[in-house]
């Protein structure tokens, strides 16, 4: 039984990779994650210059749905200071990718051309964290790909009135890979002090009430792109059933991010991977790639 997959040129020992912005502020963070066995890592979002982001409080935990509202306001040290946990990282061969965001098409070329000597997996274009339209995209995705012959991958918000036009402008400009889906606005709002309870007001959901969302997303994007195009299904995934889920969808690989932010994340990893391979077991499937888009056949 084999749990390896393919990311167009990309092959990685199985499905599950580190999302954006859970564990990924640091080397050591990043470098823990791979060794508890996930296939690639990604970074949290980096930006041109550094960013304090959002006031306290940043996250708010909504138990009752395993779920968190936050809006961390992309807090980051800039792509210079973080290039030195970078390179700790690719000494150590570990498949990572660099989530990259940027207000202009010149300040995205910028981070690409900083880093772009590193051995990196891919770069992970974030476009969640603004509005966006077809020619922003294709801007930024067009420079990315004039400076740079590493894969790219695009992460896209359902906020979007059109995810598919959205990827379109993407794809057609060159990127690898899609990524979706990216937190959906949500705030909440404290009866007692009226207030909301987050520092910036508003904010994004994630967790597992992310999940219908983002299997109906990758089922949407597979439907109109088939094999044209990878997809990597992010949201709300805590068991080996959610990842199988995504994959009978059209995702070729999955991001874990709300599930691993506990106590003991390698715990939480080994239990999606056991998941899997039960169900893999029971449905007598020695590849992955069988059930890929499986929910098309």
């Amino acid at each position: 039984m084999s749990l390896e997959t393919n990311l167009g040129d990309i092959k990685l020992k199985n499905p599950l990779i580190l999302a954006s912005g859970i564990l990924g502020a640091s080397y050591s963070s990043l470098q823990r994650m791979y060794d508890a066995g996930m296939g690639a890592v990604v970074t949290k979002s980096i930006g041109k210059n550094p960013r304090s982001g959002s006031p306290n409080p940043t996250i708010f935990a909504l138990v009752e749905i395993k779920s968190i509202v936050s809006s961390v306001g992309l807090a980051n040290p800039g792509y210079k200071t973080f290039k030195e946990d970078l390179v700790k990282l690719t000494e150590k061969q570990t498949p990572a990718i660099v989530s990259i965001f940027g207000e202009t098409k010149e300040d995205i070329g910028e981070i690409i051309e900083g880093l772009n000597d590193l051995p990196l997996l891919a770069f992970e274009l974030n476009l969640g964290y603004s509005k966006e339209n077809p020619k922003t995209v294709q801007e930024k995705v067009g420079i990315i790909k004039q400076i740079t012959n590493k894969p790219l991958w695009v992460k896209l918000t359902p906020d979007e009135c059109n995810v598919i036009k959205i990827a379109e402008a993407a794809v057609n400009c060159g990127c690898n890979a899609l990524v979706a889906i990216n937190k959906v606005k949500a705030m909440v709002i404290d009866i007692k002090t009226k207030q909301p309870v987050l520092g910036a007001k508003k904010g994004g959901i994630s967790g597992s009430v992310l999940k219908p969302i983002g299997v109906r997303c990758v089922y949407d994007l597979y439907e109109h792109f088939g094999d044209k195009i990878p997809i990597i299904g992010v949201g709300g995934i805590s068991k080996g059933e959610d990842v199988i889920e995504y994959l009978l969808a059209g995702a070729s690989a999955v991001q874990i991010g709300s599930a691993v932010g506990v106590a003991y994340p390698e715990n939480m990893v080994r239990f999606i991977q056991m998941g899997i391979r039960k169900y893999l077991r029971e449905q007598n499937i020695e590849n992955l790639d069988e059930i890929i888009g499986g929910a098309f056949k």
